[in-house]
């Protein structure tokens, strides 16, 4: 009595020709091609989303600035999901004025060991909204930094409004 092994061929089978076991080769790389394709076509926009424009900080604007306070500045440092050093700079906003702020630009700057900037950066301190900021009503904010270069004195970085928006009518 004859005993097979399990590595043994079937004789009673016949061989199946090369093309046929790539077919389903062929067809998956064809189905994960197309898939690639449509993600990208309608995904990914060809054209570089635009920055957001600096608000302006016009005559009006400066003369306003005065009237924003900011204050209760704090940092904290954090590591985020790529493993980098996060810094963050939290604050409040104070708006003593007479006019409706809808939005903050301020501009931050981190300085070395011989006070030179090492990173400068400006960004939205008061996102643009419809109700903006009242007067007498104080927001906070909270910003990442994560290039701040490794010659940054641990200084608390210099905080300035650099842009406004303010609102037409005076509440």
């Amino acid at each position: 009595m004859a005993v097979g092994t399990p590595f043994q061929s079937d004789p009673t089978r016949t061989p199946q020709s090369a093309g046929s076991t790539r077919k389903p080769f062929l067809l998956s790389l064809i189905v994960i091609l197309a898939g690639v394709g449509a993600y990208f076509l309608l995904f990914r926009s060809s054209s570089p989303q635009p920055q957001r424009a600096h608000l302006s900080f016009g005559s009006l604007e400066q003369a306003y600035a005065p009237n924003i306070h900011l204050g209760n500045f704090k940092m904290q440092e954090a590591t985020n999901f790529l493993n980098q050093d996060v810094k963050i700079l939290q604050g409040d906003i104070l708006n003593a004025g007479d006019t409706t702020v809808l939005a903050i630009d301020g501009t931050i700057e981190y300085r070395d060991g011989l006070d030179q900037i090492a990173l400068r950066e400006t960004r939205p301190l008061l996102p643009p909204s419809r109700e903006g900021l009242k007067p007498g009503q104080i927001a906070h904010f909270e910003l990442s930094f994560d290039r701040v270069p490794g010659s940054w004195n641990y200084v608390m970085p210099k905080v300035q409004i650099s842009g406004l928006k303010l609102s037409s009518n005076k509440k």
